[in-house]
């Protein structure tokens, strides 16, 4: 297996910081992406319909397959580049050694020791590949710019935020904000965490792929796995605190149906409240693993945000997809199923942009 993807790419220079603030594009808002494995193809039919009405991206927020769509975006692709990409790779690759009904011997012994069937190098290798065409490595090349920071409520301080579970601890992670945090308490810079990194954190499926371990200055090991287990479609991460928007919020989430089923925003608004004591998870036991899993899932699903739209949300805008009941790791679709998603996700963006009112959400920043 060759260790590099195929990028349908041309050249490409990284525009910086300067450029997003001195040439503003027509209508500049913020963006958070639903995790769902292979159903996320179809946010990219859905991004492409805004991009057309003039929609560019500034913060940028994502879970699992949804945090892989914003990194690329904050990256500067645009919907049509990502389309073309997205087409073009084989998707078996994702699960490094292939998907099949037969396990073998050396995956199991990998789910029993290190707690997944699949080590999910090229994930996180392909994430990286187009950061580098880019320009990006780390969050430090995403950090904003202090005139921008200084003129939102209560920003984060990246352009991009990914959302990851620590079941260690039971609970939510920011990234990269969390990893030198009080609460986080990891020690770690943020500006030095990797992106893809980070977005293999966030997609790191539960005994699918092998989870991330970090250690911690106390001495602990935390395993960070998939980001969906406390909040698949991450609101919160881009919400002030005052809940007065500096740009308007467009959410992309995906659903089996028609889009008129509720759904949940997010667990657990900051984190707090899953867990006050850390769990004891010895290294590579897979029952206490296992148990940590449930704790975690349990706990987030227990502290639903009620009171998000009550803080001023009026200004978020969600893009309902119907994906039908595709498998997150349905990593065999055809090319025509994959097109198939892209326009579902279309097709949902224009009835939304139909309805009355979205276009006026929020306080929109235009050229």
């Amino acid at each position: 297996m060759s260790s590099t993807p195929d990028l349908p790419l041309a050249p490409y220079s990284q525009p910086g910081p300067a450029s997003w603030t001195v040439r503003p594009p027509t209508l500049i808002a913020d963006a958070v992406f639903e995790g769902g494995g292979m159903r996320a193809l179809a946010h990219i039919g859905a991004l492409a319909v805004a991009e057309e009405r003039g929609y560019r991206w500034y913060r940028l927020a994502g879970t699992s397959a949804g945090a892989m769509i914003a990194a690329l975006v904050a990256a500067g692709y645009s919907a049509a580049e990502l389309h073309a990409i997205m087409g073009a790779i084989d998707y078996r690759r994702f699960a490094d050694e292939g998907v099949d009904d037969h396990l073998r011997l050396h995956q199991v012994s990998r789910l029993l020791f290190r707690l997944g069937l699949h080590a999910g190098t090229y994930l996180e290798h392909f994430v990286r590949e187009l950061l580098l065409a880019r320009g990006l490595r780390t969050f430090g090349d995403l950090r904003l710019p202090p005139e921008a920071a200084a003129a939102a409520s209560d920003p984060p301080n990246y352009r991009l935020t990914v959302i990851a579970a620590d079941v260690s601890r039971r609970r939510l992670l920011r990234l990269p904000q969390d990893l030198h945090s009080e609460r986080g308490g990891y020690g770690l810079d943020p500006d030095q965490l990797d992106i893809a990194r980070a977005v293999r954190m966030s997609a790191s499926i539960p005994f699918f792929y092998v989870p991330v371990t970090l250690q911690r200055p106390d001495g602990g090991l935390s395993y960070i796995v998939d980001g969906g287990l406390v909040s698949d479609f991450p609101l919160f991460a881009l919400a002030p605190s005052d809940g007065q928007l500096a740009r308007p919020l467009l959410g992309f989430r995906l659903c089996e149906n028609d889009g008129e089923d509720d759904q949940n925003e997010g667990r657990d608004e900051d984190g707090q409240g899953l867990s006050q004591a850390p769990a004891l998870l010895p290294p590579g036991n897979l029952i206490a693993f296992s148990q940590a899993l449930l704790a975690t899932m349990l706990s987030a699903h227990d502290r639903l945000v009620l009171e998000q739209r009550a803080r001023g949300m009026e200004a978020i805008r969600t893009i309902s997809i119907p994906v039908g009941s595709i498998g997150a790791t349905r990593f065999d679709l055809s090319h025509d199923e994959i097109e198939a998603l892209y326009q579902q996700g279309r097709a949902a963006a224009e009835r939304f942009f139909a309805a009355p009112g979205p276009e006026q959400a929020g306080p929109a920043a235009t050229a």
